[in-house]
């Protein structure tokens, strides 16, 4: 086998019969991306090399147990921004009051920042609540609550497939409805709330 060439679903499961080669291609492959976005939102360079070696070091320890059926690198990407979130949430300063930080992040951002983002939010809501009860079902369990694919469909009891589908409808809906309510350079902003 070509491990270079090889697809990252083909390494990924050379890596479930404990191919040391193909794990380290897949390693190789992506720590340095996952590197360069750990570090952007994380200013301790030492803390987010941590955060991704552990990760790609979980993946290997739990390469039988973990499930990945469609996108190797949406769920490594996915998996790596999860930690990074909730290392920032474990690392909010004790002593500091919210008003406080939500001053400190205010200094940086344009006076109407805060006009323009619950506006982006308001329209994210009332978009959210257009989509049909399923695809906002997925959607929430997804980006919400950081399911994977197959965890939803277990969830609710669909096939992979169809919770891959209603994901695309609902993510190209709400790109659409985003569009008619708030300028598109707000849009991003919806999808960062979580890093703010």
């Amino acid at each position: 086998m070509d491990y270079k060439q090889a697809a990252d679903m083909e390494l990924w499961q050379c890596c479930q019969q404990d191919d040391m080669r193909a794990y380290n291609e897949l390693f190789s492959r992506y720590y340095p991306r996952m590197f360069h976005l750990a570090s952007s939102y994380i200013d301790d360079m030492m803390k987010a090399e941590e955060l991704c070696m552990d990760q790609l070091f979980n993946l290997w320890v739990k390469r039988r147990q973990i499930n990945i059926t469609s996108n190797f690198s949406h769920y490594l990407f996915r998996s790596i921004r999860n930690l990074v979130i909730t290392h920032l949430r474990r690392n909010i300063p004790m002593d500091a009051s919210l008003d406080k930080i939500l001053e400190e992040h205010q200094l940086d951002r344009p006076t109407d920042y805060r006009l323009l983002s619950e506006e982006a939010e308001q329209a994210y809501r009332t978009s959210l609540n257009e989509l049909s009860p399923q695809r906002r079902q997925v959607f929430i369990l997804s980006r919400e609550e950081n399911l994977t694919y197959s965890e939803i469909a277990q969830r609710m009891n669909l096939s992979v497939n169809t919770v891959e589908n209603y994901m695309v409808a609902a993510l190209n809906s709400l790109r659409k409805n985003m569009k008619e309510y708030v300028p598109s350079a707000m849009i991003p902003l919806l999808f960062l709330r979580d890093f703010l």
